[in-house]
């Protein structure tokens, strides 16, 4: 079994500033809720898996749109001593590289921060509060990376830092270890029966989702887990009683 390995998170790095359409300005940990500014009425905001705009799309938002979750993690822009040293046009550029984690109707992936400005309630990810450990929860696999899944598979936590589950073909174990928005997760011990082709690409994405994990964003409903570098890897659903 490989060792759990540590990186630094994007819930680690400098604050960045966000700069809306109205210019107001917010450090990226600041308001719960974001709303869409800047775009058109007959247009969307993209969600992506990744915090730029060559990653597939999971999910879209409609202009106008308000109580969009602030999920804390903005990465490309420039902390307080770079923005005050910037000329104007650096400071355009920065908020055109700013990307931010968002969520939204029980979507959670990454938008463009120059289209969206500080937004209010009600909340529109509609997944309940975050959820503070994942310990005794249970999860569905809805989709990689916008993907829906053919086939069932899930994946529960135990309170004794060890999981099990399946992947739509076999059984499996590992352990498990979390820290707010990290877990690190053990390679699998894992059954070997052999099932149809689909179900055995179901296996081999869920896999690679839960050999990459290294962040995550966990609501009471939403489950969404990400690799060293933001990248979206699974989203799940609970499955277990609240």
């Amino acid at each position: 079994m490989r060792p759990f390995h540590r990186f630094w998170h994007l819930f680690s790095i400098p604050a960045v500033l966000l700069l809306g359409a109205a210019g107001a300005l917010a450090e990226a940990d600041g308001p719960d809720f974001y709303r869409v500014v800047d775009v058109a009425a007959d247009d969307v905001l993209n969600i992506r898996a990744g915090p730029g705009a060559t990653y597939q799309i999971v999910g879209r938002i409609p202009a106008g749109a308000d109580g969009i979750v602030n999920f804390t993690a903005c990465v490309g822009g420039l902390g307080s001593p770079e923005w005050e040293r910037a000329t104007a046009e650096q400071r355009v550029a920065a908020r055109d590289r700013l990307w931010c984690r968002i969520g939204y109707d029980r979507i959670i992936g990454w938008s463009a921060g120059r289209f969206l400005g500080e937004g209010a309630g009600p909340d529109a990810f509609r997944c309940g509060g975050r959820l503070a450990s994942l310990a005794g929860s249970e999860w569905q696999v809805r989709d990689f990376t916008g993907a829906p899944v053919d086939g069932e598979a899930w994946i529960a936590f135990k309170g004794d830092g060890k999981a099990i589950g399946h992947s739509g073909c076999n059984r499996f174990n590992a352990s498990y270890a979390e820290s707010p928005g990290q877990i690190e997760i053990s390679p699998l011990a894992m059954t070997r029966m052999a099932c149809p082709p689909a179900l055995m690409e179901l296996e081999a994405a869920l896999v690679k989702a839960l050999d990459a994990a290294d962040g995550m964003m966990a609501s009471q409903l939403v489950l969404a887990i990400f690799d060293r570098d933001g990248l979206l890897q699974v989203t799940l659903t609970r499955r277990d009683a609240d």
